[in-house]
């Protein structure tokens, strides 16, 4: 819980003349630190980082009494004392200069501009002046000094060469009465032993001693290696009583040091582990309680033996030092929380020979946020890298160190609140607190927070719990959030922090006084008066409850222990506070709901009892109980923590008791204290319960939850290297009495990979933190050349874990029900894949025989859930092939799995099957299984996963259709010898197997794919319907030499027109459903070739029988509008703007490539996606015809405009046109719209009157005389402002759809497929797209029988939009004269075959007359012909009859109520032309 942040300082140390440092140690405050040289020693102030005194020996002292070895403070900071390397010790004394006020004294500039303008750059914090002074000399004639350990405030133990521990005082004389001889003290492994056997080898003495009050005793270590704890029935240390234990298993010892509050014994080894030891309680002997070591992902290599051991002041975590360099961190009991072996220190750094971190001494910093470490530097051009290179680097980096030079570094952390403050286990939130600043991973606050202020713009949507919970899941970010420099000015650095339930404030206390943060306004809250917040120091926690901050402090002023409660709401002044005086120091509090529970020093645990009344300052406050737990720890100090739940060992499905349990973390060893309520109020206590030992941190729901009770009632510890453990409640069935003896409860036990900071309760999500470094310069002159610390946040999802304890222990059902309250969160599906892959990987990779398998088990469990198939494929797929026979022996067999998916339409499941089915069946059977995959898939328009599945089957290779899958790892592909030349087919070849078959879609508008008359007659009348199969056919015309090749080529192309077959078939489905739409998706996701395809389906899956419907389908599938009646104002019609010349409504007509259109919707019929910019138009008239027309135009202008000139009426006029709009007006609803469309058609007229001229239909060049007959209807095009009005007259659908339809207008276009193409422009109200439809029926690619379609098309829409949706009406009155164009284009078409058979006779006579014919042949020739030409002149009459007849249907299916089914012949008439003969001569 401890993690270093941003770069190690370099502090700037004088010149030391070349002498090294030895040494840096701290007061017992941790406010001064002292460096020691060989011959100097310095005090520094820990912040600023500033040095206050330095004192150096003179050159005769060092000849007298050695170069400095050890320093060590007294506890009061009074004095020091410095053990020499010639066994003398010297004592000095450090007082405060009186007379001086302060060092480092900040004064301003006389002048104005150098002056400082905020006062953060003035240091407020008072220096102390120093004076240090020799005071003392004793002289040791026992041997060099070895070690130094304070045990009192008057008396140090010093450890010597002669197996000698002697025991002065800080006056420098020696208490001859309590020394020790090692020789004369008993050692055995345990305080029960009867016999102790003494130390009798020579030369046995102590190199490192340290001391602990708590633990009771000295830690030693022995030069031979051993490792061993001295112990006395009395601190008092009497030479006849002391005993020493020793510490089993270890013979290669090189340090010791102890952890006070947990009680822990840690010996540092030649092997660079390092071994913890706690006291047994039943036998007094040294236990072995974990192992710190580095596994080979931490670091491969060893560091070397281990130099040095420092516990943090908390005694949270341990910071380790390596001989060959190097450092890290391990919590309590083991978790290793940052190891610098690990960090990035560029490519040209061997860590083995040359560590950039290496570390002689180090110490911790006031509260843990810096460690001071003295920081051994490698001198490139020294003997030791001669000495690396011939081997012998070890002896040289160890024995020689003063070869180096050395500096101080100074590396700053961030520590979990839990440290100090164990009350904010209770909040979901995790932050982390520095010296002067706090990180919070505020994601869900953050979201909180804007959404309560983006309600109204509705900015995160309606979702807002789910999006919380998944952005704190995933957000990385920390806010951070550093303290007001008018606080931490004087108040440095941060002491307790707390967090509220909702994450919303945030209150700090530093070494005096109070501080808060609202999230919300984004302001700190200070006391306004700087005297209180000085009269009081925060001491026993801080926590909020509800809207106020409670805290345990000192008062200074009063010289007494308080409880205060400040209002958040309030300015910060003791007047609004509530303050409770007890009789003890507060050590912990903890709160639950509206009761608080304090510790105190005397240890005695106070239950009080909090009401509110407001939120300014009105509290009451009352004692409810007092229990006394000093009987259970050794020392009030030792008590980690103390929390107040409603957990208990048996408890009931939603059982409610008014007595809550306390849970005591009494050095990593947890208890349970139930309370009963007996005779009203007062409450017993019954007999602790041991929960579990090794315990680091504890984790208590705040609040039960119903749905989810298993999760929100379960205790949650962390126990270190030892892993995560939750205590977890079993609730019997209900009704179920057959199980009373089962407990309760059960401890169930998992690991981790992160440490846990919070816990997410109802997410089962473990939150934490982990370190990382960038490294900016590999320069080592740098002092910016170690790397950069970095903080990331990590989670760990623990939901699979618990399942699976409970699946091991035979407790299913009580697994299912936490699941099934599971089942809602996002990664539950995850959560079964990580409990299935753990139990596979683990069983299916053991060396071992598993006598009681867990993977069946397993997979009956996830049986249970509908995520079953999914996760049994999704494991799969993340797992070893090898491992595949395994899983799926418990699963089933995968094709079975795979009908499963497809029986229950799951197609991305059985999508991933595939892979399975692909590696362990034959090819055919995954083809088989994919063609069946991807029909479903096409039909339930999955079109992401059906390309997949076209790939898929197209990388088939069909050499391997039989070949049997396995799960070995084969050698390269075994091939026969070949015979034959190796193939390197050119383009030639290619084209000759494959055929001339452009794969690319054509994105031309221009021209229309169209295959040579002989394929169109060869796929008309074959089954081949793809250019696939004419490939295929060529394929087989091969040589008999090239057999092997011709196999192959021809599998491939069979493949490829399997697949082919499958998406033509498909597509032909969709378009004789109507659903261009998914047709669309289709052909864009599968890369199909819709234009190629529509082209050959022209006259069969394209041909459209019911127009209507398929309009009405459209606005379905498009979602779009239908069209509003039209209301058009009367004077419209004065405000058009002048018609445009002959030559501009000409062009209008025959969109020409190189014209310019205008920038409307209409004018470019939104063929271009931008306006102004040339529109390609898509004609399918060849270009002949299009010249035809252009002369035909040019030479009769003239004609044409004398015509106009001498007719009173436009030529579109005739008289009937009053008598059909009076029948439409006595047929409809309301007169009102009726009278609409006569204005529109007045302006129609009027705009068309204004004009000198007018434009006829354009038809076949060579039709020059039947355009000037007086029979043919001439019409006009209404001008752009009426057609724009039109288009845009009724509502239409999203500009998404509009533009999609576009696109299918033009692939329609392209294809020839002119029906849809009519029935898309009506849809989009484009009139210039009609022209273009009506125009194409020119082609001589359109049949007779299309032509006709088209035009009965034409009229039955016009018909249907008079009676039924009259919002299309004025539209179709706009192009209503196409219905003659097509008429005329469908007489030219029928003359235009009339003469191509008379022509066909003619030359089949002249064939007989020279060439004498059976008469069999002849008849049958003359009888086909006389078949074709009776067909033929058949034609216009029985298109006139399908005609009403699709009328008469139409009036009957889609009539509305007030139009009757027998309308007059007139309307027939005028809407059907008269069919036009023509007689070959």
């Amino acid at each position: 819980m401890y993690f270093p942040i941003g770069w190690p300082k370099v502090l700037q140390i004088p010149d030391l003349g070349g002498t090294h440092i030895k040494q840096v140690t701290s007061n017992r405050d941790r406010i001064l630190f002292a460096i020691l040289t060989d011959d100097t020693l310095s005090i520094w102030f820990c912040k600023p980082c500033v040095p206050i005194v330095y004192h150096q020996r003179p050159k005769q002292s060092l000849e007298k009494f050695g170069t400095n070895v050890i320093v060590e403070w007294k506890p009061d900071s009074s004095k020091l004392v410095i053990a020499t390397s010639e066994g003398h010790l010297l004592f000095y004394t450090l007082n405060v200069i009186v007379d001086q006020k302060g060092l480092y004294i900040q004064t301003d500039s006389p002048h104005a501009n150098l002056r400082r303008d905020s006062a953060e750059l003035f240091i407020k914090e008072i220096i102390p002046p120093l004076h240090l002074t020799l005071s003392e000399e004793a002289l040791l004639w026992d041997g060099a000094i070895t070690s130094i350990a304070c045990i009192t405030m008057t008396e140090i133990m010093v450890a010597t060469t002669k197996s000698h521990v002697l025991r002065y005082k800080w006056d420098g004389t020696q208490n001859r009465d309590y020394n020790l001889d090692l020789r004369r003290i008993p050692f055995c492994i345990n305080q029960q032993v009867s016999k102790a056997i003494p130390i009798v080898e020579e030369n046995t003495f102590i190199i490192d001693i340290e001391y602990s009050p708590l633990v009771g005793g000295f830690a030693i270590v022995l030069n031979d290696g051993r490792a061993a704890f001295l112990t006395a029935s009395s601190l008092r240390f009497d030479p006849n009583q002391v005993q020493g234990i020793w510490a089993q298993g270890i013979e290669d010892a090189t340090c010791a040091s102890v952890n006070h509050k947990y009680r822990l014994i840690t010996f540092g080894r030649e092997n660079a582990e390092c071994i913890v030891y706690h006291i047994d309680e039943s036998t007094g002997g040294l236990a072995v309680s974990h192992a710190c070591t580095l596994s080979s992902k931490d670091y491969p290599g060893s560091p070397g033996p281990v130099h040095e051991i420092c516990w943090t002041p908390d005694g949270c975590a341990m910071a380790v030092s390596w001989k060959r360099g190097g450092i890290a961190m391990w919590s309590t009991f083991g978790a290793l929380l940052m190891c610098s072996l690990a960090w990035d220190y560029g490519l040209h750094v061997d860590l083995q020979k040359r560590n950039p971190l290496h570390v002689i001494s180090m110490e911790w910093g006031t509260e843990g946020y810096q460690l001071w470490m003295v920081h051994k530097l490698y001198d490139k051009t020294s003997n030791n890298e001669q000495k690396d290179t011939n081997g012998n680097d070890e002896a040289c980096e160890i024995d020689n160190e003063e070869a180096n030079a050395t500096n101080m570094i100074q590396m700053d952390f961030a520590k979990s609140a839990l440290t100090i403050n164990p009350c904010m286990s209770h909040q979901s939130h995790l932050y982390l607190q520095g010296e002067d600043k706090l990180y919070i991973n505020s994601a869900d606050t953050l979201i909180k927070i804007f959404s309560d202020r983006s309600k109204e713009d509705n900015v995160f949507g309606d979702a807002g719990s789910p999006l919380s919970t998944n952005s704190l899941a995933e957000g990385r970010q920390w806010l951070v959030l550093p303290t007001p420099s008018t606080y931490s000015a004087t108040n440095w650095p941060i002491r307790y922090s707390a967090i509220d339930q909702d994450g919303q404030s945030m209150a700090i206390a530093g070494r005096t006084g109070l501080a808060h943060y609202s999230m919300q306004s984004r302001r700190w809250k200070l006391f306004g008066n700087e005297s209180q917040e000085k009269d009081f120091i925060v001491s026993g926690g801080l926590l909020w409850w509800h809207d106020y901050m409670v805290l345990g402090c000192y008062s200074i002023i009063d010289n007494g222990d308080e409880i205060r409660l400040y209002p958040k709401e309030c300015k910060l002044d003791n007047k609004f506070a509530k303050i409770i005086r007890v009789s003890a120091p507060v050590l912990l509090m903890n709160s639950l709901q509206d009761q608080l529970i304090t510790f105190g020093s005397d240890g005695q645990v106070t239950i009080w009892h909090l009401r509110q009344f407001d939120s300014v300052g009105y509290v009451e406050v009352n004692k409810m109980q007092v229990i006394d737990i000093s009987a259970l720890c050794i020392h009030p100090a030792c008590i980690v923590s103390i929390t107040l739940t409603t957990l208990r060992t048996e408890s009931g499905r939603g059982q409610n008791n008014n007595s809550e349990s306390m849970v005591l973390n009494i050095s990593g060893r947890l208890l349970m204290v139930q309370r009963e309520a007996k005779n009203g109020d007062r409450y017993t206590c019954s007999m602790p319960t041991v929960l579990a030992s090794c315990v680091e941190n504890v984790w208590v729901p705040s609040k039960r939850k119903a749905d989810k009770a298993h999760l929100t009632e379960a205790l949650w510890l962390f126990c270190g290297s030892h892993g995560m453990r939750v205590w977890l409640p079993l609730y019997p069935r209900d009704g179920d009495k057959s199980h009373t003896f089962m407990s309760k409860r059960i401890m169930l036990p998992f690991h981790l990979r992160i440490y846990p900071l919070a816990i997410l309760f109802e997410d089962a999500i473990i939150l934490g933190a982990e370190n990382d470094t960038v490294l900016y310069t590999t320069d080592s002159n740098s002092p910016f050349s170690l790397p950069f610390n970095v903080l990331q946040r990590t989670s760990q999802v623990y939901l699979h874990q618990i399942l699976r304890q409970l699946i091991r222990r035979n407790l299913g059902y009580h697994a299912w029900e936490i699941a099934r309250s599971c089942t809602s969160l996002p990664y539950f599906p995850h959560s079964l894949e990580l409990l299935l892959h753990e139990v596979l990987e683990e069983e299916a990779t053991s060396k071992e025989p598993i006598p009681d398998a867990q993977l069946p088990s397993v997979i009956e469990f996830i049986m249970e859930f509908p995520v079953y198939l999914q996760t049994v494929v999704q494991c799969a797929r993340k797992t070893e092939i090898a491992l595949w026979p395994y899983l799926f022996s418990a699963a089933g067999k995968p094709k079975d799995l795979f009908q499963e998916c497809m029986a229950n339409r799951h197609l991305d499941t059985a999508a991933s099957y595939l892979i399975i089915l692909q590696n362990l069946e034959t090819s055919s059977v995954s083809r088989q299984h994919a063609t069946l995959l991807l029909d479903t898939a096409l039909d339930q328009s999955k079109w992401e996963l059906a390309k997949d599945l076209v790939r898929f089957l197209r990388a088939i290779d069909p050499n391997d259709v039989e070949s049997p899958r396995n799960s070995m790892i084969l050698p390269n592909k075994l091939s026969l010898s070949q015979t034959t030349p190796p193939v390197s087919p050119n383009a030639e070849d290619i084209s000759l197997i494959l055929g001339n078959v452009q794969r690319a879609r054509s994105f031309s508008t221009t021209i229309t794919p169209k295959l040579p008359e002989a394929k169109v007659s060869l796929a008309a009348s074959t089954i081949a319907e793809s250019p696939v199969v004419m490939r295929r056919k060529k394929s087989v015309t091969g040589g008999t030499t090239k057999s092997e090749n011709r196999d192959s080529t021809s599998s491939n192309t069979a493949e490829e027109f399997f697949i082919d077959v499958i998406l033509q078939r498909h597509a032909r489905r969709l378009l004789s459903l109507r659903r261009l739409s998914d047709l669309g998706y289709f052909a864009a996701h599968l890369d199909f070739h819709l234009v190629a395809w529509l082209g050959k389906e022209r006259e069969r899956a394209a041909r459209i029988d019911d127009f209507v419907a398929c309009l009405k389908q459209l606005h379905e599938d498009f979602s779009w509008p239908y069209p509003a009646e039209l209301n058009v104002l009367p004077n419209s019609a004065q405000s058009l703007p002048e018609s445009p010349n002959i030559d501009d409504k000409f062009k209008a007509l025959h969109i020409d490539t190189s014209i310019n259109v205008p920038s409307s919707r209409v004018g470019d019929s939104g063929y271009m996606s931008f306006t102004g910019v040339p529109c390609v138009a898509g004609l399918v008239t060849p270009q002949n015809t299009i010249e035809m027309s252009s002369q035909v135009t040019e030479t009769n202008a003239s004609e044409i405009t004398e015509m106009d000139a001498s007719s009173p009426k436009p030529m579109f006029y005739d008289d009937g046109f009053e008598k059909k709009i009076n029948l439409f007006d006595a047929n409809a609803k309301s007169r009102t719209s009726i009278g609409n469309y006569r204005m529109m058609e007045t302006q129609i007229r009027a705009n068309a009157a204004m004009d000198d001229m007018s434009v006829i239909s354009s038809v076949w060049g060579e039709d020059r005389d039947f355009v000037n007959t007086g029979g043919s209807e001439n019409w006009e095009v209404p001008s752009t402002q009426i057609l724009e009005q039109l288009s845009n007259g009724g509502n239409k659908g999203s500009q998404r759809s509009e533009v999609q339809l576009r696109y299918l207008l033009q692939l329609f276009m392209e294809a020839s497929c002119l029906e849809w193409s009519l029935l898309i422009s009506v849809l989009l109200r484009d009139a210039l797209a009609v022209l273009r439809t009506v125009n194409a029926a020119k082609s001589p690619d359109q049949s007779i029988e299309s032509v006709k379609r088209l035009k009965q098309g034409l009229q039955i829409l016009h018909y249907w939009t008079h009676s039924q949706c009259l919002g299309y009406k004025p539209f179709m009155l706009a192009i209503q004269n196409q219905i003659s164009v097509l008429s005329t284009i469908l007489a030219t078409k029928i003359q235009h075959q009339q003469i191509l058979d008379h022509q066909r006779v003619v030359s089949a006579t002249l064939s007989k007359v020279s060439s004498p014919i059976p008469v069999q042949r002849t008849r049958k020739a003359s009888s086909n012909n006389e078949s074709v030409g009776s067909h033929t002149a058949k034609s216009s009459v029985s298109s006139n009859i399908a005609t009403k007849e699709r009328l008469s249907e139409v009036s009957t299916n889609h009539h509305p109520p007030d139009v009757p089914n027998n309308l007059p012949e007139t309307y027939e008439a005028s809407i059907i032309p008269e069919s036009t003969t023509c007689i070959l001569s």
